[in-house]
C-alpha cells in the first residue's frame, strides 16, 4: 500500500498518523506531498506543529512544492510504486 500524506505533523494529528501507519499492511511506502508534509512548511515555527511527517513516521518519497506540481506528484507515485515493488521482493519494511 502507498500512504500519501499532505500537511504538516502536529500535536493533534501525530497519534492518528502513527496509528494509520501501523495499521497499513506491509509492504508499505509513505509519500510526503507538499512542502508542509516534507518540512512543516510555513507553519514549522508554530507551537502546535512538529515539522514534516518524518518526525512521526518514516517517509520513503518526498514531493516538495507549495503546492506540489502535478508532474512532481506523478513522478513521486512512480517512485513510490518502484519502492513498493522492491520492498515486496526483498521483504523489507
Amino acid at each position: 500500500d502507498i500512504l500519501l500524506v499532505t500537511g504538516p505533523a502536529n500535536r493533534r494529528n501525530a497519534r492518528m498518523l502513527k496509528n494509520l501507519y501501523e495499521q497499513t499492511p506491509d509492504p508499505k511506502v509513505v509519500m510526503a506531498v507538499g512542502t508542509c508534509a516534507c518540512t512543516g512548511g510555513m507553519f514549522h515555527n508554530c507551537p502546535n506543529v512538529l515539522g514534516g511527517i518524518d518526525k512521526v513516521i518514516p517517509v520513503d518519497v518526498y514531493v516538495p512544492g507549495c503546492a506540489a506540481r502535478p508532474e512532481a506528484i506523478i513522478d513521486g507515485v512512480v517512485l513510490a510504486l518502484q519502492k513498493l515493488a522492491e520492498k515486496a521482493r526483498g521483504g523489507r519494511k
